[in-house]
């Protein structure tokens, strides 16, 4: 008995709620009287409503870093053991899947210096930008592991 007056004063409670939401109109749809809009209503909306490419993006980001630095992150990307290592060494770094021993000697052949300049410049680029704080730290353990893996040999 006590669960079908429950009912029936649920189903009157959203009757009435919403008799009343249509015979007062939202005034938080409206601005104040002093309020001024956030954008001048003259200006046109396509420059705020078009987000930048992925490409455009990086293409940006690349114009932005001095050339130097590009240039050197780039070759030491292609001397550490390009493709291969790279894929390897960001698992590391992502997902706790040590890279081969193999990558970490080509990590320590070029050096520190190489191998964070490149990750650097990887965290910046516009699929991996979300993990960079997160990531900055561990690009450090791994250089650290693999110096602890293979850096005696050298």
């Amino acid at each position: 008995m006590k669960t079908n007056s429950n009912c029936v004063f649920m189903a009157s409670l959203l009757v009435i709620t919403t008799l009343v939401l249509f015979a007062y109109p939202s005034l938080a749809s409206k601005l104040e009287d002093n309020e001024e809009p956030l954008i001048d209503p003259n200006v046109d909306l396509d420059p705020f409503a078009r987000s930048p490419t992925t490409d455009e993006y990086n293409r940006d980001m690349t114009r932005k870093l001095p050339k130097y630095f590009m240039e050197y992150a780039l070759v030491c990307g292609q001397m550490m053991g390009a493709m291969r290592c790279n894929e390897e060494v960001l698992s590391e770094i992502l997902q706790d899947k040590p890279a081969s021993r193999y990558c970490c000697m080509k990590m320590m052949i070029y050096g520190e210096k190489c191998h964070m300049a490149f990750r650097d410049f990887m965290f910046k680029v516009y699929k991996f930008k979300q993990f960079a704080s997160k990531a900055r730290p561990r690009i450090r353990q791994v250089w650290n592991r693999c110096y602890a893996e293979v850096g005696g040999l050298f």
